[in-house]
C-alpha cells in the first residue's frame, strides 16, 4: 500500500513534471556524453595498439649521420634488442605544380623486394615497388590527398642536388607517420610536407650511401627495458655520428596521436562534469523553492506525527526520482 508522503511525491512530480524531465535530460545528457566519449577513447586506444602491433611499429629509432650495413648484426646483439630495422631517411625538396610555397618531404628506403621487417606499410592503392620498377616511389595517403595525387602520376624531386621525375607506384600508410608532418613542425601541412618510401639500392645510389645506413629501428624483446637499451644504442653509435636514439613515447606522430586521446579523455571528464553541476543547480532550486511554497504543508504533517527523518527522506527522494 502506498504511503501517503509517496501520494504527495506522485503529486508534487506532476505538478513540476516540466522541471523534472529538464533535470533529467541535463542528466541523460551528462551520462551519454561520458559513456560515448569513454568507450571512443577505449575504441582508439585498442585501434591504436593493434595496428601497432599487425604493422610492427619499432620501439626504438635512432638517426645518425653514416654507418655501414653490418653494424646491423652487432645493434642486434645489444641485450633486450628483438628486431634491426636499418634505413635511409633523407630530406628533399619538391616541385608540385601550383604551390607557390615550396614543398619538402622525407624519404625512406625499404627492401629491394618485400616490406621491411619494421614499420610495415599499409597498401592503399596502387601496387607495391618491384625490383625491376626504377624511378618509383610509394606516397603516404595525407599528402598524396592534399595534392590529388594517385598511384601513375608523376612527381619531381630534388635529390642530392638533381632534379628526379618519380612514378608513384602506390599510397600508404605506415604506423610510424600517421601524422606526417616535418621535423619541428608544430601541425602538420599535408600539402607542402610528404613521407616517401623508395627502393633501397635506388636511394642509396641517389645519395651516396651504398652499403650504409643512416636512421635505424627496432624493436625490444619481451621484458627487456627502454633506457639501457637507449644507452647502449647511443655509445654504440656514436663514432657513426649518432644523433641521440628515442623511445616510442618520444617519437613525434605517436606523441601527437598520444595527444588527441588526451584530449578526448580531458574533454570526456570536463563535459559531463559541466552538465551534472548544471543538473545540481537545478535540482536545489527545483528543491528551494518546493519547500519555500510547501512550509504549511511541512507544518500540518508535523502536526500529524511525522517526524524530520521521515520528511528529510521524502524531500531526498524527490530529488532522486528528478536525476
Amino acid at each position: 500500500m502506498i504511503s501517503y508522503l509517496d501520494r504527495k511525491l506522485v503529486r508534487d512530480l506532476r505538478r513540476l513534471k516540466g522541471q523534472a524531465v529538464a533535470v533529467s535530460l541535463v542528466m541523460a545528457c551528462g551520462l551519454a556524453m561520458m559513456i560515448m566519449a569513454r568507450s571512443l577513447i577505449h575504441s582508439l586506444e585498442t585501434t591504436r595498439h593493434n595496428y601497432y602491433e599487425a604493422n610492427r611499429f619499432a620501439e626504438v629509432f635512432a638517426p645518425l649521420k653514416r654507418a655501414p650495413n653490418s653494424l646491423a648484426a652487432r645493434i642486434a646483439e645489444i641485450p633486450g634488442v628483438a628486431a634491426v630495422q636499418p634505413a635511409i631517411s633523407v630530406q628533399v625538396t619538391l616541385d608540385i605544380p601550383g604551390l607557390d610555397e615550396p614543398a619538402s618531404g622525407n624519404v625512406r628506403s625499404v627492401p629491394n623486394q618485400g616490406q621491411p621487417e619494421l614499420n610495415r606499410l599499409f597498401l592503399r592503392s596502387g601496387r607495391w615497388l618491384t625490383p625491376r620498377g626504377r624511378g618509383e616511389v610509394l606516397v603516404g595517403e595525407a599528402f598524396a590527398d592534399a595534392n590529388k595525387l594517385r598511384p601513375g602520376d608523376r612527381i619531381a624531386m630534388l635529390m642530392n642536388g638533381k632534379r628526379q621525375e618519380l612514378r608513384i607506384a602506390g599510397i600508404v600508410l605506415s604506423p610510424e607517420f600517421i601524422f606526417e608532418s616535418r621535423p619541428g613542425a608544430a601541425l602538420p601541412d599535408n600539402r607542402t610536407y610528404g613521407i616517401f618510401w623508395m627502393a633501397y639500392d635506388e636511394l642509396a645510389s641517389a645519395f651516396d650511401l651504398d652499403g650504409a645506413f643512416d636512421f635505424v629501428a627496432l624493436t625490444l624483446a619481451p621484458g627487456a627495458t627502454e633506457r639501457p637499451v637507449i644507452a647502449s644504442l647511443d655509445r654504440l653509435l656514436t663514432p657513426y655520428g649518432g644523433r641521440g636514439a628515442y623511445g616510442r613515447a618520444d617519437h613525434p606522430s605517436h606523441i601527437r596521436v598520444s595527444d588527441e586521446i588526451r584530449v578526448l579523455s580531458t574533454i570526456s571528464i570536463g563535459f559531463p562534469v559541466v552538465f551534472l553541476s548544471v543538473a545540481a543547480f537545478m535540482v536545489n532550486a527545483v528543491l528551494s523553492r518546493l519547500l519555500t511554497l510547501q512550509r504549511e504543508q511541512i507544518a500540518i504533517l508535523k502536526a500529524f506525527g511525522f517526524t524530520n527523518r521521515q520528511l528529510v527522506a521524502h524531500y531526498l527522494k524527490f530529488a532522486f526520482v528528478m536525476v
